[in-house]
């Protein structure tokens, strides 16, 4: 596993936008919600299976390569995380 970034995943950050009115707070917070969330390590760990399987997985089940993908391009890092 690679080391964290120190910017929080788009879904922490909207996360944290509803949760905080103060946009000086929001980065803090976004970056609090994926660490004890773990979001940040499924995410890789789920990029990790389709960079290292993931023909193996799309040719048995396209549709849950294409869920995976689009649930990393949901809760993902937008501009990090592109197919």
């Amino acid at each position: 596993m690679t080391p964290r970034s120190p910017q929080a995943t788009a879904g922490a950050l909207r996360a944290a936008a509803q949760i905080e009115t103060n946009p000086a707070l929001r980065q803090s917070i976004a970056e609090t919600i994926d660490q004890e969330s773990g979001l940040r390590d499924l995410l890789e760990l789920l990029e990790n299976i389709l960079a290292e399987a993931g023909d193996l997985i799309d040719s048995r089940s396209p549709e849950l390569v294409a869920h995976a993908r689009a649930a990393i391009r949901t809760y993902g890092d937008a501009p990090a995380r592109q197919d």
